[in-house]
């Protein structure tokens, strides 16, 4: 049975599926009659290639995030799994964003009839990056602090104070 929070999270879900799958169907469709009726641009193989990250993404989103039904004994309709939670940072929001990035693109494909528009699928790989470096960088600034640390030794105090009486001139 599910709880008030489960069924909250498969309606979101649904909406936002929904909401993407509708966008997405109707960019497509747009996009097929200007390629096959406008024939711009002229060259068609470019908006089938690039528009499999977002249309993977999309395949992804909805396997993972579509809620899951069953039918109960007395005949109703049961929520066995809400799905991923889609609202969430991470992973599920830049395949959200993959996918709205190549809807944009394939609009400007349209406007400009220029395939040139894909140089803008570049922006993802480019991102990541960004993202990666932001996360890698700290462990490489520790490892310089751990390789400044075993050139200086550090002494506690006890040690200093140790030191400094060892080294007190005593009179006898």
């Amino acid at each position: 049975m599910a709880g008030a929070s489960d069924k909250k999270q498969a309606a979101a879900n649904s909406s936002i599926l929904k909401q993407l799958h509708l966008a997405s169907v109707v960019v497509n469709m747009v996009a097929l009659l200007a390629l096959f009726l406008l024939h711009r641009p002229a060259a068609k193989k470019y908006y089938f290639i690039f528009s499999l990250p977002g249309l993977g993404c999309q395949y992804v989103l909805e396997k993972v995030g579509r809620p899951k039904y069953h039918i109960n004994p007395q005949g109703y309709s049961v929520l066995s799994s809400a799905g991923q939670d889609l609202q969430q940072q991470g992973l599920t929001e830049y395949m959200i964003d993959i996918v709205y990035l190549t809807l944009i693109i394939d609009v400007l494909m349209i406007l400009f009839g220029s395939n040139k528009a894909w140089l803008l699928l570049l922006a993802v790989p480019a991102y990541a990056g960004y993202k990666l470096k932001g996360f890698i960088s700290p462990f490489f600034a520790r490892r310089q602090k751990e390789e400044q640390i075993e050139t200086e030794p550090v002494k506690s105090k006890r040690q200093q104070k140790l030191e400094n009486r060892k080294n007190k001139v005593r009179y006898r």
